[in-house]
């Protein structure tokens, strides 16, 4: 269990030394176990070779049915003197002649391990390995051993200097490995230094170091810095929400608390205030539980999820008109067609074209119309608001439909409302996969546009 904790909090570093110091380690063994058996097979073959040499020079010694063994190691091509030779003849079935060679005799009668891997191969105690040959010809039948130690001298130096650089090979990859290892992870370790610190901020978090390699690092950073800008945005929108809803509640009930202190200290002596001060606090309260209306709505629609169908906008379009002709003093003008098929969520919709209204009559003169405006425009449905008020800067459209947002930057109370109608609009615009943007309107004024999908008239499944 310690063990796997070890690997699990190695660094990066490490692991990537440990992976590659086993492929090295298992490389080199290959090599020198592939460089010491072929050298081993070919010196095998080689002396396998020279005992055939052996047998064919031994046959040419034979004098008067005999072998001549000063005249064999004369006349032998190789030495002779660490091989042993024993040659049987037959001369009936009864009788057999049998010839040893220099220390021969005493070779053969010592105990004999053969080797698994190499048939023809045998160790003997103070010989050393040695390799096996028999043949016959003219009834002479021959058995030759002829010692390896020359072989195993070589292949022992072979194993040495294989060894050898295989170690000098692993030293040297390891501290390569390790320094090219440390330099690749090291912007990677800075990174996640600078995380560790900007974790501990509790304020604006700081963007992160961005380095110029390795490309994998260099793109994460870049990517960090992007959710850090997002996350300060979030905290700092946030902030500025719990600042601007403070601010919102705190006056009224201040106006509140004010009026109930004056009725209690002059209600008794100056009863005519007491109808003023309740009709103040009724329009405060109210004014109160819109603004808390407003912020559920908006808390609800920030984690909502709707489901969007396919149906007829027309309705709706006529519904909400009516029931904002009752509320606004201005004229409301209509342009749509029939049967305009949407994609979207109704209820959120007429939400939509109701704060839109409401946003236009706030800012337009009374004596002038509102326009809603329907337009079909391939594949797209765009229901336009336009009013003929004193227009929006363009410094102020791209914040409009920030939170507690408004143009009047002492926030005025000429126009009242809460400032989170438009952000409402947003919010629920998102949510109906639409698009809302605010353009100068012509002579005056502004226009609300918001694109939705058109609907499918053969859909009735709904998509969430």
């Amino acid at each position: 269990m310690r063990m796997k904790k070890q690997i699990e909090n190695h660094t990066t570093a490490q692991e990537i030394q440990r992976r590659f110091l086993t492929m090295l380690v298992l490389m080199t063994l290959f090599m020198g176990v592939s460089i010491v058996s072929t050298v081993g097979y070919q010196l095998v073959k080689q002396s396998e070779h020279s005992s055939q040499q052996l047998i064919r020079s031994l046959r040419r010694s034979f004098i008067n049915d005999r072998p001549d063994w000063n005249y064999w190691q004369r006349t032998s091509p190789l030495d002779t003197r660490n091989t042993f030779v024993r040659v049987y003849k037959e001369h009936d079935r009864r009788s057999t002649s049998t010839f040893y060679s220099a220390r021969a005799r005493h070779f053969i009668h010592q105990h004999h391990y053969p080797l698994p891997f190499y048939p023809s191969l045998d160790y003997t105690p103070g010989y050393g390995i040695t390799y096996y040959r028999a043949g016959s010809r003219a009834g002479f039948y021959s058995e030759i051993w002829m010692s390896l130690t020359p072989v195993t001298t070589i292949l022992f130096s072979v194993l040495v200097v294989t060894a050898g650089v295989a170690i000098l090979m692993i030293g040297v990859g390891w501290i390569y490995v390790r320094r090219t290892a440390n330099k690749i992870t090291q912007p990677l370790a800075g990174l996640n230094t600078a995380a560790k610190k900007q974790a501990q901020v509790r304020t604006v978090k700081a963007a992160l170091p961005i380095p110029d390699r390795p490309q994998e690092v260099t793109q994460l950073a870049a990517s960090f810095n992007e959710l850090l800008t997002v996350i300060n945005q979030n905290a700092e929108q946030e902030r500025a929400f719990t600042s601007n809803a403070a601010h919102e509640l705190r006056t009224p009930i201040a106006a509140i608390r004010g009026h109930v202190r004056l009725l209690e200290r002059r209600a008794a002596g100056h009863p005519e205030i007491i109808p003023r001060s309740i009709q103040f606090i009724d329009e405060e309260s109210i004014r109160m539980q819109k603004l808390v209306d407003s912020l559920l709505t908006l808390s609800r629609a920030d984690r909502g999820a709707l489901t969007l169908t396919s149906f007829d906008l027309v309705p709706i379009i006529h519904e909400t008109i009516e029931e904002e002709r009752a509320v606004l003093q201005q004229p409301i003008e209509v342009h749509l067609m029939e049967n305009v098929i949407v994609f979207g969520h109704a209820e959120s919709i007429q939400q939509i074209l109701t704060a839109l209204l409401d946003n236009a009559g706030k800012y337009s003169p009374k004596d002038q119309p509102i326009s809603v405006i329907v337009t079909v425009n391939d594949g797209w449905i765009d229901l336009s608001v336009a009013d003929l008020g004193l227009g929006i800067a363009d410094a102020d459209k791209p914040r409009i439909f920030d939170r507690f947002y408004r143009v009047d930057s002492a926030r005025t109370r000429e126009v009242g409302g809460t400032g989170l109608g438009l952000a409402i609009v947003a919010q629920l615009v998102k949510l109906n996969r639409a698009t809302i943007r605010v353009i100068d309107n012509r002579p005056q004024g502004s226009r609300f546009t918001v694109r939705f999908q058109a609907g499918n008239t053969n859909s009735e499944n709904p998509s969430v």
